[in-house]
């Protein structure tokens, strides 16, 4: 098993007045725990395994995920801040092309969004892209046709950032643009991705660190997505399309992908710094 597939949602919670007061952390994981019953009962989550005789783990169905831990901050208010992560096992034998960012993903927000009314800004994944293969062609595909539905009238700037430990893959100075290059094969049509220019770096929002990112990971490319609408489903297909492309152009390190919206949320402060 491998335990480094980790998810997270930030922005602001607004609770229900109704559950605004005892202890939040207590409300957190009593919701939390539930939610990941609701994944269970949809088939997104293996809840337990068994071994074989030598000793080997198995799960129902290989490309199901465990979660390892999970938490968040629900105490901020008008503050942005990573209100929701999870922290999941996969089968490193399973090799699918995708990881689980998609299912857990919805497990937190479908949480967030019982407690209160959630003002998503951005979507972190830690991506273990050694333990990924196969072809999501299809898959991507499929994701790129549905996001084309939404008006093309609508243009939303997302950013893109991609944090990885430094290697001779990164060296080169081209090396940005032939992951933008191989993300905008992927987006097709549906959206357009540039290499982001100093004026959109320095205006970045900031946003609370995800747990266990990977040691010495420095900010190694940084895209601008102009697509059609901003929710966390598109968040996860950007994460998506960036962990292909990224293993397209030879890369096979754990990544961290954060996708998040360029416009600040007027009237709001930020907790936690850019974390790389």
């Amino acid at each position: 098993m491998h335990c480094g597939t980790t998810v997270g949602v930030h922005g602001i919670l607004d609770r229900h007045p109704w559950l605004a007061s005892g202890d939040q952390g207590e409300l957190r994981a009593s919701v939390l725990d539930l939610a990941l019953v609701r994944a269970d009962a949809h088939g997104w989550h293996a809840p337990y395994g068994w071994q074989t005789r030598a000793g080997k783990k198995l799960f129902r169905v290989p490309d199901r995920w465990l979660d390892c831990d999970k938490g968040g901050d629900w105490s901020g208010r008008n503050q942005i801040g990573e209100l929701a992560w999870m922290r999941a096992d996969v089968p490193e034998d399973a090799r699918q092309p995708r990881l689980p960012v998609l299912p857990m993903t919805r497990t937190l927000v479908d949480a967030l969004d019982r407690v209160g009314t959630v003002t998503f800004t951005a979507l972190r994944a830690c991506l273990p892209l050694q333990i990924t293969a196969g072809d999501a062609t299809d898959d991507l595909d499929d994701m790129r046709e549905w996001f084309s539905l939404a008006s093309p009238s609508v243009a939303v700037d997302i950013q893109v950032t991609v944090s990885a430990v430094l290697s001779r893959a990164w060296e080169s100075p081209d090396e940005a643009a032939r992951v933008r290059d191989a993300v905008q094969e992927r987006l097709g049509a549906a959206a357009e991705a540039e290499i982001a220019s100093s004026a959109d770096i320095s205006r970045m929002p900031g946003r609370a660190r995800t747990r266990s990112p990977p040691e010495g990971a420095r900010r190694t490319a940084h895209l601008v997505c102009h697509a059609r609408e901003w929710t966390p489903d598109v968040a996860v297909w950007l994460v998506d399309v960036t962990g292909d492309a990224l293993r397209a152009t030879g890369h096979s390190a754990p990544v961290v992908v954060t996708v998040s919206s360029a416009a600040p949320t007027p009237g709001v402060s930020r907790t936690g710094g850019s974390g790389g």
